[in-house]
């Protein structure tokens, strides 16, 4: 169904041209990629001479979990534990991935080879090597993917750690472009956003728009959409892309831009992973407010019918003060009758941030409540909001120092996010919730739903992935990108996840509780489908959805899918990258080494 619609679509904007005979979407089918068992694995010679024309690496792959199990004598003590949370650490090692797996759908594993490229050329070595001997071609940056996309055996792996450099500009002037410029910062896409904010926001004194995790990679992020603490206020990072150089899938280093390759520009700007390897990105660069500032807090009511006041006193904070450019993060709510304020805020008397939350702080004090977790309020100079030294001198609890990587003691992820880091995924959904829910009569369905989907499982509204609130400016760039455009409207997005942390294969005490997994996969879904009933027409953040959803191509893109297949097939007509919800990747076998004959991928 959806080919054919695609394929009416493209002839009637006379894009079907784009679509070479040869391929024809799937109908060519049968073609399978090489693994190291076929006889026509590249050879000894030809892997050295690929080595031969790199300024970069090509090795082996090694995982962390290996090396720590050598060097503890094959034991899984406390401190294996420890490292394995560690997010810079686990980037130490191209057989590592954030994620370890998804209930039914992936386990992490590693590739046959891993390259290692030092610049664009490299890139493009290992793009013609993998295209001319018929390889999986897999890319890592940060290995951040829910997903398992950085990940496959008997792959071929471009890991881009060691494509490094931030450059600022006063006034930056994209590729074939005139006029004035603008300030900008031009960053590898090996980079990390603690990196690229130490350069821009710490030593610049500007602010750009990045990810929320400070071991994120630049690259992955910028191609979904990509949000932060203060998406509200700087946008999406995808819509922030002002040029990108990659590598496509001919082996052709491109720059692409409003200028040139308009057309593959507007699909790295948030549609997915998949149309080559990003080597350099330009982000424009923003003046940086004053202070940024945190509330944080935990409340329990006494029984449902507290909790219901205390859910409706927090829709009409949200509703009244919430979407602005002011806010961002998270409000949770959790079996047991509990709500967890999250909150980041911009250039707010703490004073003016109290009178706020007051509704909700007064109850919390009153009886028939109590307090989870106390009152956590502060602010800080922009400036140092990822500055490692200031955080170490006010805040150390803010924080956890990156103790055991090949950079220890130079960086750090915020306290917390060592929970998402090694964990095997029960299920993961995401919606956006368009801020009409705000408001009567609507807010009483909202607040109904909330208090039903809390008795399942913790969820989340994230206040800084929904651009409702945010500057006319930063509307018009993201309405410019393929997002889906239920992100403009939303005052939040729905996240509700579960996972098992430290699940090994054959070690006894980690083995995969896959009952529990599949208890807490019915209660994610659950808290889902009561949110989906009042708002069924939005659309999901391509990067944090369902690995299961069978409709993810409209999930994520909305009408804007067709359009992307077009790009897809005219920059990467043999479906080179290719990977779990990428587009094009339903004309490919879940593992991504057999093309599919038929219309259902």
């Amino acid at each position: 169904m959806l080919r054919r619609t695609v394929l009416r679509l493209l002839g009637s904007t006379g894009l079907s041209a784009l679509w070479p005979a040869s391929v024809g979407f799937a109908a060519s089918g049968g073609a399978a990629r090489v693994r190291p068992s076929d006889v026509n694995w590249p050879t000894v010679r030809e892997w050295q001479a690929l080595a031969d024309r790199l300024d970069g690496a090509l090795e082996d792959s090694r995982s962390a979990f290996d090396a720590l199990l050598e060097e503890n004598g094959g034991k899984v003590t406390d401190t294996v534990l420890q490292k394995l949370v560690n997010p810079f650490y686990l980037q130490d090692f191209s057989g590592s991935t954030q994620s370890q797996g998804w209930l039914d759908g992936w386990k992490s594993a590693q590739s046959a080879k891993v390259g290692i490229p030092k610049n664009a050329q490299d890139v493009a070595e290992l793009v013609k090597f993998a295209r001319e001997h018929n390889l999986r071609l897999v890319i890592k940056g940060g290995g951040h993917s829910y997903y398992g996309q950085s990940n496959a055996p008997d792959s071929l792996l471009v890991w881009t750690r060691d494509l490094t450099g931030i450059e600022l500009h006063d006034s930056f002037v994209p590729q074939g472009g005139t006029g004035a410029g603008v300030p900008a910062v031009s960053v590898a896409s090996g980079e990390k956003f603690i990196s690229l904010y130490g350069e821009v926001v710490v030593k610049g004194g500007r602010y750009v728009q990045g990810g929320g995790c400070t071991s994120v990679g630049v690259g992955g992020h910028a191609q979904s959409g990509g949000f932060g603490h203060f998406s509200k206020f700087g946008g999406m990072t995808a819509a922030n892309l002002l040029e990108a150089e990659i590598v496509v899938a001919s082996g052709e280093v491109l720059i692409a831009n409003a200028y040139q390759n308009s057309d593959l520009y507007w699909a790295l700007k948030g549609g997915g992973a998949g149309w080559g390897i990003t080597t350099r990105l330009t982000l424009a660069t923003r003046d940086l407010p004053d202070r940024f500032g945190f509330i944080g807090f935990g409340v329990q009511a006494r029984d449902e019918k507290a909790f219901r006041t205390l859910v409706e006193a927090f829709i009409a904070v949200a509703r009244d003060n919430l979407v602005s450019p002011a806010w961002g993060e998270q409000v949770h709510f959790a079996p047991d009758h509990r709500m967890f304020v999250k909150m980041t805020f911009i250039d707010l008397p703490l004073d003016e941030v109290r009178r706020i939350w007051a509704p909700v702080l007064d109850l919390a004090a009153s009886d028939g409540y109590g307090l989870t977790d106390d009152l956590v309020l502060f602010d800080a100079p922009a400036r140092h909001w990822w500055d490692l030294d200031y955080w170490v001198k006010e805040r150390p609890g803010v924080i956890e120092i990156d103790r055991a990587s090949s950079n220890a003691g130079t960086r750090y992820f915020w306290n917390g996010d060592n929970g998402e880091t090694n964990v095997f995924w029960a299920g993961y959904e995401s919606a956006w919730l368009s801020q009409s829910l705000l408001d009567a009569p609507k807010s009483t369905t909202l607040a109904d739903t909330i208090i039903d989907a809390a008795k399942l499982i913790r969820f989340a509204l994230h206040f800084q992935k929904g651009l409702a609130g945010a500057g006319e400016d930063r509307l018009a760039d993201a309405r410019d990108t393929p997002v889906h455009p239920s992100v403009l409207d939303a005052f939040a997005l729905l996240l509700v996840a579960g996972a098992e942390q430290h699940v090994f294969d054959g070690v006894e005490g980690h083995e995969l509780d896959e009952a529990a997994m599949r208890i807490k996969s019915g209660r994610i879904k659950g808290v889902y489908d009561r949110f989906r009933a009042i708002e069924p027409e939005t659309g999901s953040y391509s990067a944090e959805m369902n690995f299961h959803e069978t409709d993810w191509q409209s999930a994520a893109w909305g009408d804007n899918y067709p359009r992307l297949l077009a790009i897809k097939n005219r920059y990467d007509p043999e479906g080179l990258f290719t990977g779990h919800h990428q587009v094009g990747s339903e004309y490919w076998s879940k593992d991504g080494f057999v093309r599919l004959r038929g219309d259902d991928g």
